[in-house]
């Protein structure tokens, strides 16, 4: 039957998060993210009958977290040490019986197969019921979705792609074709209609509808995107997530906005704001829910030095608990000064950060050597023009807390190259970080680095999603002919973890986040005194 012929008077639609797997060596966390409650707002905007549910959490007041949340049932089938966490499938089915339409958000490789799940099981019980899905991980993998039971693909921003979703099932019009940026099967084949161009202003869209999520059982469970410092202690403080913009100036083929210029999702990887009175509006609506911490989610606040100290301004004015920045770029935490071609460190912007509530800012070196850097990082940064040492000291001497992220595995890294990496992590250490992580180099779908890894033959092309991802419980990488040896880079990155993070107590944050972050190894190097950080090895 095919579901998209049909009419529906008033379509009601369930905006729904679903259930997560995690390995045990990862920190769980609710999703959470943001794109969907941008949908939901935009159907209750338009006047649509709409709804949003967690099936890691559950409704509130019916559901218990122990029965949610807490919840872990082992999943043999897909690997030996994965588990699903969330609702089981008979409460999921009695909490879509209602809806028409079963939108699913699908951001994270790594979940993809409870997103499967979720499809496979609402078709098996109702196959009349009309499921899609949108983020980058269905776009990446449109054709997979639509094989396992979904009707329909969001490509691009999904707020004016869904309501006008919405009205073609309530009237025909305009026609399937006509929805921006939605694929789907007709008589056995993939249609796919163009995304057009991103909505520049952002303030066109309405404001998350944050109210709809289960913040309770959120803040209970005390997982914020960010992490948690070490100066909350015991605390749960009230947390929620924001986007002041969308979109970031760089293309690093391992992120995917690397493909979202140009292609299927339009141009929406291109730099967009908020406006400041929207952001001064929202977070108007946070401090009126209760929030006390919140994370700032954009690609690359600092980008724009110009907007970013009105932004802190305004945060300053309303005295957030503020939780580690998402979009740092090292280059943004530095400026010119006269004709030279040598930075120096944006004090004033440090000191802005600092005042504004910032406590702890991740560095992303990513390498430490600079043909990687500008090969898979935009030459973002130059390792010769920005002397991250005096940065590390300037932040600490400030009260910053700082931890650096680097990344290993890249598919034609030398010993050198990784050597490089690993010294300037030592170094880095030396001047003053309180801690550093070493993340395995991921070919998600959906980035320019896998297509490369797919026609390069690095790649096998039908790796299972649920195989990538950040966890030590999985290979060590995923690319094949890799110059270094898969088990010394394995072994290597995992000893350099635990030499030079030995000595630092403050290491809640560095433990791994899924599917943001790498884990760590909590062994100290062997025949090491206490207070004595050994050299490191060179591999």
């Amino acid at each position: 039957m095919d579901v998209l012929t049909r009419r529906i008077g008033e379509p009601r639609i369930l905006c729904l998060y679903a259930t997560l797997q995690y390995y045990p060596d990862e920190v769980c966390r609710p999703d959470s993210s943001l794109g969907l409650i941008y949908l939901h707002s935009a159907l209750r905007q338009a006047g649509f009958q709409a709804d949003l549910l967690d099936a890691s959490i559950g409704r509130p007041g019916r559901d218990d977290l122990s029965d949610t949340f807490y919840r872990r049932t082992p999943l043999p089938e897909v690997a030996p040490d994965l588990f699903r966490i969330g609702m089981t499938p008979e409460r999921i089915l009695e909490e879509v019986e209602p809806f028409d339409v079963i939108a699913i958000s699908s951001i994270f490789t790594q979940q993809t197969g409870r997103c499967i799940e979720i499809a496979q099981l609402v078709k098996s019980v109702y196959p009349e019921k009309i499921l899609v899905a949108g983020g980058v991980n269905a776009r990446s993998l449109k054709d997979y979705f639509l094989d396992r039971g979904f009707d329909a693909i969001f490509l691009s921003e999904g707020e004016k792609s869904l309501v006008a979703f919405a009205e073609f099932l309530r009237s025909g019009r305009p026609s399937l074709d006509e929805v921006p940026g939605i694929s789907f099967r007709r008589d056995g084949r993939t249609v796919t209609a163009p995304a057009g161009p991103p909505v520049t202003d952002l303030d066109e869209y309405p404001m998350p509808s944050w109210d709809a999520l289960p913040n309770e059982q959120y803040w209970e469970i005390s997982e914020p995107w960010g992490g948690r410092d070490g100066w909350l202690e015991d605390q749960k403080p009230r947390f929620a997530s924001i986007l002041t913009s969308r979109g970031c100036p760089y293309r690093c083929t391992y992120c995917h906005i690397s493909k979202e210029v140009g292609g299927e999702a339009g141009d929406i990887g291109r730099l967009r704001f908020h406006s400041v009175e929207r952001v001064e509006q929202e977070l108007d609506t946070l401090k009126g829910l209760g929030v006390e911490l919140v994370y700032i989610n954009d690609d690359s606040l600092l980008a724009w030095k110009h907007r970013v100290h009105k932004v802190l301004d305004l945060l300053q004015r309303y005295d957030f608990l503020l939780a580690d920045i998402n979009g740092v770029n090292i280059r943004h935490l530095f400026k010119r000064t006269g004709s030279g071609d040598r930075l120096e460190v944006d004090v004033e912007l440090l000191e802005h950060l600092y005042t504004a509530g910032f406590r702890r800012i991740g560095l992303p070196f990513e390498s430490g050597s600079q043909r990687l850097l500008d090969k898979y990082s935009t030459a973002k940064w130059r390792i010769d023009k920005c002397d991250v040492f005096e940065l590390i000291r300037t932040m600490a001497d400030m009260g910053f807390t700082t931890n650096a992220n680097f990344m290993v595995g890249y598919p034609d890294e030398t010993l050198e190259e990784l050597s490089q990496t690993y010294m300037l992590a030592r170094r880095a250490m030396d001047a003053g970080l309180d801690g550093c992580g070493f993340f395995m180099v991921q070919p998600f779908p959906g980035t320019a680095l896998y297509d490369e890894a797919v026609a390069s033959g690095q790649l096998d092309p039908v790796t299972r999603p649920d195989d990538m991802g950040w966890s030590k419980s999985q290979s060590p990488s995923p690319f094949r002919d890799l110059k270094i040896d898969p088990q010394v880079l394995h072994y290597s990155r995992n000893l350099a973890f635990a030499m030079l993070n030995s000595d630092r107590r403050s290491r809640a944050w560095l433990e791994p986040t899924a599917p943001a972050a790498a884990s760590p190894v909590s062994a100290a190097a062997p025949g090491a005194r206490p207070g004595e950080r050994p050299l490191l090895p060179v591999v």
